[in-house]
């Protein structure tokens, strides 16, 4: 276990610090998405905040608590960046032209050595930066903040991260029938786009949808909840449970979908 882990991290590692090199080359590029994430994520809160003009709350969130929704929302994209996200993107062109026949000829899971080629810190960066601004400038407003909360709010994060992972399993499972990715890609994007809202909005049919089928509704709003004092055990059970189903079945449909995979040769 020990071995692997340590086989993993270093093969993380090696990726993250090639992939680094490469984006640094191109600085006033990396300076340009850093200025749009910034751009886009400034979009949201003026949302909003004009939004937040006409009501004082939404779903019982006050704007302070929705920034820090919102924030998170961004800080869980860069960790997806750093960890699997880019390397889904290319998953179509991989399968297109046979080059995914070196993954399955690595000595690491296909979805871990996919996951880590394209592993990038300047991606979303400044949405993550941004998201981060977002989430302490509304805890600071906070009438009850409890500096307490922040670890288990971190912990809630990486539980989000493994729901999201999950689900890009699920969907992109699906390029070895459609090769194409771009609509798939288009799913997983606007997937993230709902979770910057609260999970009170949707009630239900509506909400077991967004709970169970497309868990958006969990991605943010758990761990901010926690972090604003909302959230209950229930919610947190909930969150876990359903990070623990998606990555289980992520990492089945996905192992059983690369059996479809036609290779080079074909």
């Amino acid at each position: 276990m020990k071995n692997t882990f340590t086989r993993y991290f270093t093969l993380y590692r090696s990726f993250l610090s090639h992939n680094l090199k490469n984006e640094m080359m191109y600085r006033a590029n990396f300076a340009i998405n850093v200025g749009m994430d910034i751009f886009f994520m400034l979009v949201n809160v003026f949302f909003f905040k004009i939004l937040y003009g006409n009501i004082d709350t939404v779903g019982g969130w006050t704007f302070y608590q929705t920034l820090i929704l919102v924030g998170s929302v961004g800080v869980i994209r860069e960790l997806a960046y750093l960890t699997f996200r880019k390397g889904f993107l290319e998953l179509g062109e991989y399968v297109r032209t046979g080059n995914f026949d070196v993954m399955l000829t690595s000595p690491v899971a296909t979805s871990a050595h996919l996951a880590f080629r394209h592993v990038s810190l300047t991606d979303s960066f400044g949405e993550g930066l941004m998201g981060l601004v977002l989430v302490g400038y509304g805890f600071a407003h906070l009438d009850a903040a409890t500096w307490i909360s922040i670890p288990f709010y971190l912990l809630m994060l990486f539980n989000s991260l493994a729901i999201y992972y999950g689900f890009c399993l699920l969907v992109n499972g699906l390029v070895f029938w459609l090769v194409k990715s771009q609509e798939l890609n288009t799913v997983v994007y606007y997937f993230m786009n709902t979770a910057r809202y609260p999970r009170e909005i949707y009630h239900g049919l509506g909400k077991g949808l967004f709970t169970f089928l497309i868990p958006s509704s969990l991605i943010a709003t758990t761990p901010a909840a926690i972090l604003v004092g909302r959230a209950d055990s229930g919610l947190v059970l909930l969150s876990l449970g359903v990070a623990a189903g998606f990555l289980t079945l992520g990492l089945l449909f996905w192992n059983w979908s690369i059996h479809f995979y036609s290779s080079a040769s074909s």
